[in-house]
């Protein structure tokens, strides 16, 4: 009986090595700053001063 359970074990953590790659792109730094960014998009227009820009 309780080797049926480690087996079962083994096979369940035999298939968590398949997601483990998955998990640290979703959790990685630089994919959620680029998800960020993406999502957010440029909500802030800076508005240009006239006096700023040079009169022709």
């Amino acid at each position: 009986m309780q080797r049926e359970g480690r087996i079962n074990m083994g096979k369940r953590l035999n298939s968590f090595k398949y997601f483990a790659p998955l998990v640290q792109i979703v959790l990685c730094p630089v994919t959620i700053l680029f998800l960020w960014t993406v999502f957010t998009g440029p909500e802030v227009i800076p508005e240009v001063k006239e006096e700023l820009v040079g009169k022709e």
